[in-house]
């Protein structure tokens, strides 16, 4: 009688058994030339204020393109591995925060 048990999980029919499996998708590296020209590119096709623009909203726009610039390139600038780098760095020379402090009136 032992012979007929079937011991397992129930196997349904055209039902895969295996998850499927994920690939990773790469991101393209970034070129800091090919950033800085698409800023440009950018800056130059929305700096066609008209008429309607005064001359220090002319000027804002100019700063706050100028910023963004700056911004994009710093970010562009350090990998993701550099970044946690850097973080772990800081850290390191901070004193222990989570440290709580001993306070005594007896001494």
């Amino acid at each position: 009688m032992k012979d007929t048990v079937v011991k397992g999980s129930l196997k349904l029919k055209k039902v895969s058994t295996e998850a499927p499996k994920k690939t990773k998708k790469s991101k393209p590296a970034m070129d800091l030339k090919q950033v800085d020209m698409t800023i440009r590119r950018d800056s130059r096709n929305t700096s066609g204020g008209g008429p309607h623009k005064t001359e220090a909203e002319l000027r804002f726009e100019a700063r706050r393109q100028a910023n963004m610039a700056e911004r994009m390139l710093k970010q562009a600038a350090l990998s993701h591995r550099e970044k946690v780098e850097k973080l772990n760095k800081q850290l390191g020379e901070m004193t222990e925060f989570n440290d709580i402090p001993k306070v005594s009136w007896t001494k």
